[in-house]
């Protein structure tokens, strides 16, 4: 992988993120697609060789697919029949996770550019 090629698959990630947490939901196919592009990118990454600093910068970028976990359902919702859910919580968090990866991505890429 090339510097420039790096540059490219970062922005393509921090494109992707933002992509899916446009709706301000991110639902478990969602996370699992990202999940599987951001393998693929660690794959070719870990193979490349670069500088020490471009590939510190890049492992600082904290790519966290946690769910929050909720027990039991939202009471609420419950007696007013509304379609809001603790898993519709659960997007709402991992959108706000996703757009934290995409400000971490487009940090690093302003970094390594910068390094560059």
């Amino acid at each position: 992988m090339s510097e420039e090629t790096l540059i490219k698959y970062l922005e393509f990630l921090k494109t992707e993120c933002l992509r899916h947490s446009n709706d301000k939901l991110v639902n478990e196919n969602e996370i699992q697609l990202f999940k599987l592009e951001v393998n693929k990118f660690i794959s070719l990454f870990q193979n490349s060789k670069f500088e020490h600093s471009i590939k510190e910068k890049v492992q600082n970028i904290h790519f966290d697919f946690s769910i929050p976990k909720y027990k039991g359902t939202n009471l609420l919702s419950y007696i007013i029949d509304d379609s809001w859910t603790n898993s519709r919580r659960r997007e709402e968090i991992m959108s706000k996770k996703f757009i934290r990866i995409s400000e971490e991505i487009g940090n690093s890429i302003l970094e390594i550019k910068a390094t560059i």
